[in-house]
């Protein structure tokens, strides 16, 4: 029954919504554009008479949204940005009330975003891959046209959530989100590159509790601000307004809590080599090169018991080719330390993207096969069904994979080595760490990138694995950025993009697990578990007012 105070309509009719409201499917009142159904919702107010206004005003928001998203990310890393990127696109899902626009609206905001942000591929696919032009830019394409289908999913949960329980249904915009990243990360293989939650990573107190929650925990922080501050400003609730600020000022000055101080020093090494992409392969030339790199390797005043070469960024074969090892050997005797380097070997009928650590006296010890490989780099996913892009398929290095996690001894101690594409993934980083590898060490070859923001893009996510795993991370990388990260994400020492160099440093050994380790990505299942009810419950609660 509809009280008879209620406000009347425009012109003073009413509708039937009034009695949705009644029963629990909210008409959006007060979230819808142009209404001023309560006191200050001037303040709101988007008259959107023209259709053509009424479309282009929210497509302009989703992709102001995308915008700042890929701004708040590096580069350029305008980091607080986070807190309010998806601010206007929460507000006009919430205000629209056709499901259609409200999904055009988020495939604005996602083509913007992934453009944005994964621009660099078409780059990386003309030079890695060999691909021409055009064509590089037609998989860039496809990339970006597939995966702004992840931000329309995002959008019709929460339109459905919003359908109802109104306004409140904004608040499940953080567990919405992290459901999509988890499934971005782990559908056909996964990619959870630049998850949303990276943005955070210069908050340093905040970042520790991906310890317990990974990544995931960050990205549903900044998503739950930004779905707090669109709740409190369209509801009016200070309350929800004053914890996105408190958990703003609580991220900008919370320090690093219960920090242990290291033991089981490790003197490192880290070869920046920067080879260049181009460089030639046939003597003298690869001599030269080799002998300049085998100086540099073995110089410096201190006295390092590690010392690591990148992932390959050339045809280097340490068992097939016999000169190479011999240098390689070389150099971990003259330093009597051991010697992680990349190479290329063969697993059954295919090459393998290896990484080998040598002993002190040259003799190999560990090889670890890179078990995830880079599709469309590495390999060619769905081959089969690509019989089409004969061009594509045909340019495409095909690696084999490996089968098993590499744990290496030395000197007691245990570590692991993750190669350049396999440090985005958080579950295959943190099984090294429950296997017991005690250092964790990344070489990569981001040469491919350039100065793109790809490079920058990458180390950010090292810091994460870091910290999820509380393990020191020794990052080497061909071109750069190699660095070292302590076990609460603070970069130790780094060398910049471009040159020629060695990074010397002190990590630690940790034999400690962190939640994250032990249980992986529980806080993300529980989110999607959390959706998945709220969406049986909606069709439940649906069904029944149908029999009513």
């Amino acid at each position: 029954m509809i009280a008879q105070n209620s406000p009347p309509r425009r012109g003073g009719v009413s509708t039937p919504s009034e009695a949705k409201a009644q029963t629990g499917w909210s008409d959006r009142r007060d979230l819808r554009l142009g209404r001023t159904d309560h006191a200050g919702a001037s303040a709101l107010r988007l008259t959107l008479h023209p259709s053509s206004a009424r479309r282009g005003i929210p497509l302009a928001c989703g992709m102001v949204s995308g915008i700042l998203l890929v701004l708040s990310l590096p580069k350029p890393d305008l980091y607080p940005l986070a807190w309010i990127a998806l601010v206007p696109w929460l507000y006009v899902t919430g205000s629209i009330s056709a499901l259609r626009e409200t999904l055009y609206v988020a495939y604005a905001a996602g083509l913007v975003f992934f453009a944005g942000t994964f621009y660099w591929i078409s780059e990386t696919m003309a030079t890695n891959s060999g691909l021409s032009i055009t064509l590089a830019i037609g998989v860039g394409a496809l990339f970006v046209i597939v995966f702004a289908l992840y931000f329309v999913l995002f959008a019709l949960g929460l339109h459905l959530a919003i359908k109802q329980f109104g306004a409140g249904g904004l608040l499940f915009a953080a567990p919405l989100w992290v459901s999509v990243e988890l499934l971005r990360s782990v559908l056909l293989s996964g990619f959870p590159w630049m998850l949303s939650g990276y943005a955070l990573v210069p908050y340093t107190g905040i970042l520790q509790m991906a310890a317990w929650t990974g990544i995931y925990g960050l990205s549903f922080v900044a998503t739950a601000v930004n779905s707090l501050i669109v709740y409190g400003a369209t509801s009016r609730s200070k309350m929800a307004l004053g914890i996105a600020a408190a958990v703003i000022l609580t991220a900008r000055f919370l320090p690093v809590l219960a920090e242990t101080r290291p033991d089981d020093p490790l003197p490192v090494r880290l070869v920046q080599t920067n080879i260049s992409l181009d460089q030639p392969w046939k003597q003298p030339d690869s001599d030269q090169l080799l002998d300049e790199l085998g100086k540099l390797s073995t110089g410096g005043n201190t006295r390092p018991k590690l010392v690591v070469w990148p992932e390959t960024p050339a045809p280097f074969y340490l068992n097939a080719d016999a000169g190479f090892r011999a240098r390689m050997q070389a150099i971990a005797r003259r330093l009597e330390a051991y010697f992680l380097v990349g190479y290329v070997d063969a697993v059954g009928e295919g090459p393998s993207n290896s990484a080998g650590l040598l002993d002190p006296k040259g003799d190999q010890v560990s090889r670890y096969d890179k078990m995830h490989l880079v599709p469309f780099g590495e390999y060619v996913p769905f081959k089969r069904l690509l019989f089409f892009a004969e061009s594509l398929t045909r340019q495409v290095g095909d690696f084999i994979p490996g089968a098993e996690y590499t744990i290496a001894s030395l000197d007691g101690h245990r570590i692991s080595t993750a190669i350049c594409y396999e440090s985005i993934f958080p579950d295959l980083v943190r099984r090294f760490v429950k296997r017991g590898s005690e250092l964790l060490v990344v070489i990569t070859n981001d040469g491919w990138f350039g100065e793109s923001s790809a490079p920058y893009q990458h180390l950010r996510m090292g810091v994460v694995r870091a910290v999820e795993n509380r393990r020191y991370m020794v990052r080497t990388a061909n071109t750069g950025i190699s660095a070292i990260i302590d076990p609460y994400g603070r970069i130790e020492a780094s060398a910049p993009i471009g040159i020629r160099t060695i990074l010397d440093g002190t990590v630690h050994f940790r034999s400690d697990r962190t939640f994250y380790t032990e249980y992986g990505d529980v806080f993300a299942y529980a989110n999607a578990i959390l959706v998945a009810g709220l969406l049986v419950w909606r069709e439940h609660a649906r069904r029944n007012r149908r029999t009513i």
